[in-house]
């Protein structure tokens, strides 16, 4: 990437280095990166990639937030989960496989750093720490994962709903000082309707419900998480 104003190399390396995985880089090892990636701007709502086309890039956000979701047999969505700035990916299938695992679709305005996936790996396999870095991060997303998948399998409307407003929080939310947690990014009732698996109609209903109960704000496309306790959600 040329960069003719020094002050956006400035921003850009303070936005590398915001991220767990570059900090062990040294000053070289930055500039390379920089040189290597693209800024790209996408408005809300565009395909990054589809699941099955060629895991060509590594991407880091810089701002705003997209959302990650598996096809299955039917055609249908699943696993949704949600990455905010300051945070990268894909991880799955990393020195592995030719193609993404997963649909990236924008849910705000996004700028992202695109980086060939050969020069990222490249730099994991040269920098140890780096790669225990991006493990971990690898490591949280199945965790995530797997108690998104035990939490959502109930019968109970109310409680899918619940839980797919508590994941919200826990990926893309922001802890106030009253203690609740602010969702900063508009979710309408349709985008929480797929995430809980219930529809439309049921999905506003069971909103009222846990409004009514204290447990969430929700105002123009907004949640916020009233009901918190040692960090979680009851």
């Amino acid at each position: 990437m040329i960069l003719k104003d020094k002050s956006d190399y400035q921003m850009y390396r303070d936005k590398i280095r915001s991220h767990p995985e570059f900090k062990s880089l040294d000053d070289e090892g930055i500039h390379k990166l920089i040189d290597a990636m693209i800024i790209k701007k996408y408005h809300r709502g565009q395909i990054l990639f589809d699941q099955g086309d060629p895991r060509d890039n590594y991407y880091f956000i810089i701002g705003g937030v997209v959302k990650t979701f598996h096809w299955d047999e039917n055609g249908e969505e699943q696993l949704y989960l949600y990455i905010r700035p300051n945070k990268a990916f894909p991880y799955i299938g990393l020195f592995e496989d030719d193609d993404y695992a997963y649909t990236v679709e924008t849910m705000t305005e996004v700028k992202l750093a695109v980086i060939p996936m050969d020069f990222y790996e490249g730099l994991l396999q040269e920098n140890p720490e780096m790669m225990v870095s991006a493990i971990k991060e690898m490591s949280r997303m199945i965790d995530m994962t797997e108690t998104q998948l035990q939490r959502m399998v109930t019968t109970s409307a109310k409680c899918r709903v619940w839980n797919a407003i508590w994941f919200l929080g826990q990926q893309i939310g922001d802890r106030q000082e009253d203690g609740s947690i602010l969702i900063s990014y508009p979710i309408t009732l349709i985008e929480l309707s797929k995430i809980s698996g219930t529809t439309r109609e049921t999905t506003s209903q069971m909103v009222q419900q846990l409004i009514n109960e204290s447990k969430i704000w929700y105002q123009r496309k907004y949640f916020r998480i009233l009901e918190v306790r040692d960090g979680k959600a009851l």
